[in-house]
């Protein structure tokens, strides 16, 4: 663990910076200009895949990748985060927010929600103001945290529960709507 956490302190942060710079720039002028599908293409496509209601949107950049993400009130009772590459317009992801006390959660997670913030603001120093536990389609389980930077934007990072790694960390670029706590 501290061998990571060296890792982290020392080497992510130049790292994490020189990926910033490429996309701190974006604005939504730029997203116009590119060759993307609509927004109502991947909601139709999000819908499809877990019916129900759409509360939120947010539109981010995974690598080189816009991805529109939708949070979905399903038709089962649960809350679930359904991400559509923007460019191609199909489903890429889907996870289950869950709360604290999920036993799928409890039982996988072997890091601690106060270290996974710790590794999270040690590559985007700034102030967590949304936090969720995913738990994937796949049995992954993630700790997501939205970050304001230092640098005056927000980052997605989500931190791997069971081992500790940064799985992400992705500018957003636009949100509508409200993140329930």
């Amino acid at each position: 663990m501290k061998v990571l956490k060296l890792f982290f302190s020392i080497v992510l942060p130049s790292l994490a910076f020189s990926n910033v710079s490429a996309y701190d720039n974006y604005d939504l002028d730029d997203i116009r200009g590119w060759d993307i599908v609509s927004v109502e293409t991947c909601l139709d496509a999000a819908v499809d895949t877990i019916p129900g209601h759409p509360r939120k949107l947010e539109m981010k950049m995974e690598g080189d990748d816009p991805v529109y993400e939708f949070d979905i009130e399903a038709e089962d009772g649960n809350t679930y985060n359904v991400e559509c590459n923007a460019e191609e317009g199909f489903i890429v992801e889907v996870e289950r927010e869950v709360s604290a006390n999920d036993p799928v959660f409890k039982k996988l997670a072997k890091i601690s929600e106060k270290e996974a913030r710790e590794f999270a603001l040690m590559l985007h120093p700034g102030k967590v103001v949304a936090s969720e536990r995913e738990v994937g389609f796949d049995g992954s389980v993630t700790y997501e945290y939205d970050i304001q930077t230092k640098l005056g934007f927000e980052i997605k990072v989500d931190v791997d529960a069971v081992t500790g790694e940064i799985e992400e960390a992705n500018i957003e670029l636009y949100e509508i709507g409200i993140e329930q706590e």
